[in-house]
């Protein structure tokens, strides 16, 4: 085969561009023909990758960040305006587009062609003018710029099917499934299948109802340790200890609080130094040995309870067994 030198210079800068984006990105597995303009901060965990052609466009006041074992397909374009936020072991496949504000927790699957974006077009504000004027208008007036962005919230473990618009505004509750080519215009309760445009519910994954007290060694209960909590298999086969579930530096425990005036958890530190957990106003200490922590409960908390770890730059601080109201 003769020599052709147009292939070889071919081949020379897609390996220029592969040691360009080891140097800056190093771990993260990106193709020679990814396309970025980075000038705000990316954040990516290990074992990530991103595929042929994807479009990776970050300005200078936004954030992309991507969990552990976060796969991005092929022609894939990721644009954030403030943050977009990809969870552990969640893939995102071939052609989808994510555009502005959008949250994806961990364990999703987003089939081909999935749609998101949290911001809109005009043609309303001011009728007789031209569409993009209006847009202009909209981004450029403080009042109507600050509600222009309209997050889109994806939980854990949703399936997603092709061809699937998720509309600015709309959070897809944990463990939802969304059927092919459907459009979804209003929130989505956890654990519900929906189809169509616009969406509706057709059936229920499971009843998602929670109760008063959760044991991690129960399966049924399982998804109230709702997130922030390693509740896939394989998040149960790093625990240390086999007797707890882990806990991220921000969870949430889903429980029926039907008059009762605490939150409990059993728990304990995974890491050497003090580590404390809030809970609205109010802290406790974890040690290295299981131990019953307690919250009160605010009259506005409903069936979802947020907790924070207070400690720095550690995933997965604390392990936690059980959980209940009294």
């Amino acid at each position: 085969m003769a020599f052709n030198p147009f292939d070889a210079v071919l081949r020379s800068s897609s390996a220029l561009r592969s040691l360009r984006n080891r140097i800056r990105f190093p771990g993260l597995g990106m193709a020679s023909s990814v396309v970025h303009r980075i000038e705000g901060r990316v954040h990516y965990g290990t074992g990530c990758s991103i595929g042929q052609s994807s479009i990776l466009i970050v300005p200078r006041t936004a954030t992309l960040r991507l969990g552990d074992g976060v796969y991005v397909g092929r022609n894939v374009e990721l644009g954030p305006s403030g943050t977009i936020d990809i969870g552990d072991s969640t893939s995102i496949q071939d052609r989808s587009l994510l555009v502005g504000e959008v949250r994806i927790g961990r364990y999703c699957t987003l089939s081909l062609n999935v749609l998101m974006t949290s911001g809109r077009h005009y043609y309303d504000l001011v009728p007789h003018w031209f569409i993009r004027d209006q847009d202009t208008y909209a981004l450029t007036d403080p009042g109507l710029a600050q509600e222009h962005q309209r997050p889109v919230h994806v939980e854990d473990d949703c399936w997603l099917g092709v061809n699937t618009v998720i509309m600015p505004g709309v959070t897809v509750g944990k463990g939802c499934v969304v059927g092919a080519n459907s459009v979804v215009t209003r929130d989505l309760p956890p654990y519900v299948v929906a189809v169509g445009s616009p969406a509706h519910i057709v059936k229920n994954r499971l009843e998602f109802k929670p109760p008063k007290s959760i044991d991690c060694m129960v399966d049924s209960d399982l998804p109230y340790f709702y997130s922030g909590i390693g509740v896939s298999r394989a998040d149960r086969e790093r625990s240390s200890d086999g007797n707890g579930l882990l806990g991220d530096s921000e969870f949430s425990i889903a429980l029926d609080p039907g008059g009762a005036r605490s939150i409990c958890l059993i728990a304990k530190s995974n890491v050497e130094e003090p580590c404390t957990v809030k809970h609205l106003e109010e802290n406790r200490e974890l040690t290295q040995e299981y131990k019953a922590i307690q919250f009160p409960i605010s009259s506005r908390e409903a069936s979802r309870f947020s907790f924070r770890v207070q400690i720095k730059n550690q995933r997965w601080p604390i392990t936690i067994k059980k959980a209940w109201v009294e």
